[in-house]
C-alpha cells in the first residue's frame, strides 16, 4: 500500500499594522506499508521523503496506530493518517503561532 500524502503549510496569522506572507510547498510523502494477515502494519519504508526525517518517521507510527483501528481498509487507513496528520501539524503551527504572538508582545 502507498500513501501519499502532500500537506501545504499553513497560512500565518494577521498582525495588526503588519502584512505578511508566507508561502512554501511541503514535498510529497510516499511511504510503503506491508501489513500482516490482521491488516495491521507490519514494516513501513519511506519511498519519497518529505525532507524532515522526523515527520516521516511520525507518519509511519500513525499509520502503524491507525492500523490496530477496528477498520482496517486501506481508504479508513488512509482518512484516519490524514486526520491524525493534520491535527498533529494544526498544533504544531498553533504552538508557533501563540509563541510567535507573545514574543511580539515583549
Amino acid at each position: 500500500m502507498s500513501l501519499w500524502l502532500a500537506l501545504g503549510l499553513l497560512g500565518g496569522q494577521d498582525a495588526v499594522g503588519e502584512d505578511i506572507v508566507v508561502t512554501g510547498r511541503a514535498r510529497p510523502l510516499q511511504i510503503n506499508v506491508q501489513l500482516d494477515s490482521k491488516r495491521r502494519v507490519h514494516a513501513c519504508a519511506i519511498a519519497q521523503s518529505s525532507g524532515d526525517e522526523s515527520f516521516d518517521r511520525l507518519t509511519c507510527e500513525t499509520v502503524a496506530a491507525c492500523s490496530r483501528e477496528p477498520d482496517r481498509s486501506k481508504k479508513a487507513i488512509q482518512a484516519c493518517t490524514q486526520t491524525q496528520m493534520t491535527k498533529i501539524i494544526n498544533d504544531q503551527f498553533g504552538a508557533d503561532a501563540d509563541r510567535q504572538d507573545t514574543n511580539a508582545q515583549n
